[in-house]
This record gives structure tokens, C-alpha cells and sequence, in this order.
């Protein structure tokens, strides 16, 4: 084990049905395999940033309890280890995990019980029956739903502060957005984020809205937008009136606003009707989570029986803060954001991984986008532009700090979200107003700041996405980056849902007496 740098260990344990393979916990959250045969170690998995106190084989899967309070429920028998279920279980770290074997006989049940600083103990089912029957019941949508093909549209861009006026100083600025539009196809929902509307580098800005008054009487949304909001939602809706087709009528769904970040959402007229469960929040992550001049805008709603959530986000800016932005990211997933949903069927239909509706990850369809700032390692700024001058974009994605982290660390957050191939030059950082890259006294190296992403909850694919370009627009630092998408949209029989329901539980039943029987 001393080959092995992995921290100290913490705790182990074996899973029935691979009696050859012992697993480790260690302090830095990584999880080790070993051969019980040979004392070969068979792999290391960076699970968690937290410390894996306590580990159990309960059936085919690996549960885990950490430092953090969490216990997450791992498939080993796929590579990467695939997540079938994640739970803050005590207010404190976990200091065991154990199976109550009579309990197996005397109630037909499975019971894992786990024990936490918070001193409290709390049972779970072992045979994860909720999750069972959600997995398999969305596994056969197709026999109790029927489905609609949607496109969304969705624009990313840290405009620098730039306001609707600065886009007639140049021909190319100001037809922008008409060509976007226009070429979109008249999208069922478009998807606006923006960074930076306000100039993040005023400090007097930035400290009168990190000091606001948290007493003043509640204002409507209106009388919270500056007039740099409101500039933008205005140029926004004219846009859409004057670009888009005539028959094509869109509604305002949502507009949220947090310091520099600004999104809005907008939807056909013929759709505002299907959408329930709307909420929007924020999270702030600039001064260790009490300012918002870093963080998460985060809008989610219903469509149907379709869940569906769109995150905003202006992580830690600099070539050496990756960490940071992976920490950003952790803690925007991590939070229990939203209300959460109290009707079991209505979890269980529009909802994944057994959530509530309170996470990001417990809705079924969700777009990432947003100036990540994660920059391109390794290299010197001359070799960056150079590769940039001869097509050569390959060599730069090869060491640009997202897909690195995605391609090799196992607990990197978004590692289960999905981005499009990257076939256009870096979006930042540019002289204003010009087609150079950065030549102030900071030279910064060119870098893929803006980025679009998606997470696909359901097991049929019901996202694809169709481009991902970005667009020529001088008057801030960064270019817009775009992405279209097509999704599946789900609306539910419910005759035909209860009959697939019965099935599944009569499925479920099988495989408890199968595991029980073990």
C-alpha cells in the first residue's frame, strides 16, 4: 500500500459478487482496489474531495460515507465508476456504515445504517427501492409517454460591461444579433446568460451591492434592475420582435440578476401553458460565498412531465486558479437550492437520481454555460497564438485545464456533464475592439473562458446538440459563444404509467428475494 499515493486509509470492505477485490478508503478521498490474491493494487478512483470514513459492499454496489456528511452509492462494475445515488445524510462527518443483518429476516428488508458526528443514527434501504423503480420506470418511458421534439437556443457572453448602444460603433457589432436570431430556426426557448453587465472593476459598485441593506422593504424585480439590466432585456425583447417570424410569438419566462451575471429566458407563447414549477436562485461564490460578483445564476421550471434547468455562472478568474473554479462549481451543485418537491409521483416523473427537485443534478435536463475561466496549461503565450495561426486548435485542447480534468479526475464536478468538439479559435482575451489577442502589460494567454455544456439525466438521450460556434463582437474582451439543441420532451399517460408501475414493482420484488436470498 505504501506504492500508493492515496493518503492514509480510513476504512475497507468487499462486495459479495466480487470476492477477489478488497476496496480501500483513503484521506484524500480516493478509493483503491486491490487484489486479494496477489496484493496488486487494480486502481485508483478520486471519488470525493472529502475523506472516505466509512465504505460497505451492500449487493452489487459500493456505498460510501464521507467526511462531508454525504454517502454515495457507486457501480464498480462499469468504468468510470458510475454514481447511482448521492445524499447528505448527517449534519457531520460519517464514522461508520453497517449492515443490520437480522433485520433482513425478521422484516424483509435491507437496512444500512449510518452513524455521524451529529450523533445520530439513520437507517437507509439497502435495496434502494425508490431509485430501483425510477431507474426502470424512466428506462420504459417509452411505453406510457409520448414525446415532443423542442430546439432551445442558448448564448453565453462576458460582454465586459458593454451596454446595447456600444454595438453601433461597428457594422459587424451591430448585426450580430440579427444574424444569430435569424439562422437560429425560431427556437422553442431561447437561453440568454451574460457576465460582467456590470463593470466588476468598480469597486465602489461591487461594495455598495456587497453592503446592501437586507432591510429595506421587498422591491418588485423591475425596481431591483439597473438600468444596465434593463437596458439588455429591452434590446433583448426588441430583438426577438423585429427578427424573429411573425407567427413566432415569445413570452419573458424568467429574468434573474446577481452583480455582473444576467440571464433571461424566453419561450414560445404556445408553451407558457405546459411550464410549472418555476424558481430561480442564485449562489454566490466572490469573497468565500458572500459576494456575488462570482458565483451562479440558476433557473429551472417544468415543461410537461420534462424537468429542466439552466445555470449561469462567472467562476474565479487567472491561469492558476483551477482549483478554485473546480471548488465553484462543487458548491453550486452541492446546494440544496430549490424547494423542494414533497409529491413522491411527482419526484418520480419529472425527477432523476432519486433528488427532490432542491439540486441541480436532480432534474432531468441541464445546460451549463457561462465564463468558466479555466485557461490552457503549460504553454507560453507566443506558442498559444502561434497554434492559434496555424489551425492547430487540437494541441491546445489537449491541455486546456476543463477537458483535462474532465478526461483524468474522477470527482471533477461537471465530469458528467457533456461539451460539444471545440472548433473555434479562443474566445479570450481580446484588445477591445480589435481582432487582437491581449497586448496590455498582462499579455494574457489566449484561453476557451466561454463555454456552453449539457448534462443528459434521462437513459434515452434526450438532448442532442446540434452547433457550437462563437460570434464576432468587438466591444468586449471576450466573444459570444452560442450552442443550439434539440430535446425530448416527455408528457405522461397516466393509465398507461400505473400499468408499467405495477410491473415494475412486481420486477422489484424478484430482484429483493434474489438479494435477500445472498
Amino acid at each position: 500500500l505504501t506504492e500508493v499515493s492515496a493518503g492514509e486509509i480510513l476504512t475497507s470492505t468487499i462486495i459479495k459478487g466480487q470476492p477477489d477485490k478488497v476496496y480501500f478508503g483513503h484521506t484524500e478521498g480516493k478509493v483503491t482496489v486491490w487484489d486479494r490474491k496477489t496484493y496488486t493494487c487494480l486502481g485508483v478512483h478520486s471519488m470525493n474531495a472529502f475523506k472516505a470514513n466509512a465504505m460497505l459492499g451492500v449487493g452489487d454496489y459500493l456505498w460510501a460515507g464521507y467526511s462531508s456528511g454525504h454517502i454515495e452509492v457507486y457501480d464498480t462494475t462499469q468504468t468510470p465508476w458510475l454514481m447511482r445515488k448521492e445524499w447528505k445524510a448527517h449534519d457531520g462527518p460519517i464514522t461508520g456504515i453497517v449492515m443490520d443483518k437480522s433485520y433482513t429476516w425478521k422484516q424483509d428488508q435491507l437496512l444500512v445504517v449510518s452513524l455521524g458526528t451529529d450523533s445520530k443514527l439513520k437507517a437507509w434501504d439497502g435495496l434502494l427501492k425508490e431509485d430501483f423503480l425510477e431507474n426502470d420506470l424512466q428506462y420504459r418511458d417509452a411505453e406510457y409517454c409520448s414525446f415532443q421534439d423542442i430546439k432551445t437556443l442558448v448564448f453565453t457572453w462576458n460582454c465586459g460591461a458593454s451596454t446595447p448602444s456600444s454595438l453601433r460603433n461597428q457594422e459587424a457589432d451591430s448585426t450580430f444579433m440579427r444574424n444569430l436570431l435569424v439562422s437560429s430556426g425560431s427556437p422553442d426557448i431561447l437561453v440568454f446568460g451574460f457576465q460582467e453587465l456590470v463593470d466588476l472593476e468598480d469597486k465602489k459598485a461591487t461594495a455598495k451591492s456587497f453592503f446592501k441593506s437586507k432591510k429595506k422593504d421587498p422591491v418588485t424585480d423591475q425596481e431591483r434592475m439597473s438600468h444596465q439590466y434593463r437596458d439588455w432585456r429591452d434590446y433583448l425583447i426588441r430583438s426577438l420582435d423585429d427578427n424573429m417570424p411573425s407567427d413566432a410569438l415569445y413570452h419573458l419566462l424568467q429574468s434573474s440578476t446577481l452583480v455582473g451575471l444576467f440571464t433571461c429566458i424566453f419561450v414560445k407563447s404556445t408553451l407558457r401553458d405546459r411550464i410549472k414549477n418555476l424558481s430561480a436562485t442564485e449562489v454566490k461564490r466572490g469573497m468565500g460565498g458572500y459576494h456575488g460578483n462570482k458565483g451562479a445564476l440558476v433557473i429551472r421550471f417544468t415543461l410537461d412531465d420534462s424537468s429542466m434547468c439552466f445555470v449561469n455562472c462567472h467562476l474565479a478568474a487567472g491561469q492558476t486558479a483551477a482549483k478554485q473554479r473546480h471548488a465553484d462549481i462543487a458548491a453550486i451543485l452541492a446546494g440544496d437550492i430549490f424547494p423542494s418537491e414533497r409529491d413522491p409521483t411527482r419526484r418520480m416523473n419529472s425527477l432523476v437520481g432519486g433528488g427532490d427537485g432542491s439540486m441541480i443534478l436532480d432534474h432531468e435536463l441541464c445546460i451549463w454555460n457561462g465564463d468558466l475561466n479555466y485557461r490552457i496549461d503549460t504553454m507560453s503565450r507566443d506558442a498559444v497564438i502561434n497554434a492559434i495561426r496555424t489551425g492547430n486548435l487540437e494541441k491546445l485542447l489537449e491541455r486546456d485545464q476543463l477537458l483535462v480534468s474532465r478526461r483524468k479526475k474522477q470527482d471533477f464536478p461537471l465530469r458528467m456533464y457533456t461539451e460539444e468538439r471545440i472548433t473555434f479559435n479562443p474566445t479570450y482575451k481580446y484588445d477591445v475592439g480589435t481582432d487582437t489577442y491581449d497586448t496590455s502589460e498582462k499579455k494574457r494567454a489566449p484561453a476557451w473562458c466561454d463555454r456552453v455544456l449539457y448534462r443528459d439525466g434521462s437513459q434515452r438521450g434526450r438532448i442532442r446538440q446540434n452547433d457550437y460556434r462563437r460570434h464576432e463582437v468587438r466591444v468586449s474582451d471576450h466573444r459570444p459563444v452560442s450552442a443550439s439543441f434539440d430535446m425530448q420532451i416527455k408528457a405522461i399517460d397516466p393509465a398507461r404509467r400505473q400499468a408499467v408501475w405495477e410491473s415494475s414493482q412486481r420486477r422489484f420484488e424478484r430482484r429483493k428475494k434474489e438479494i435477500l436470498r445472498d
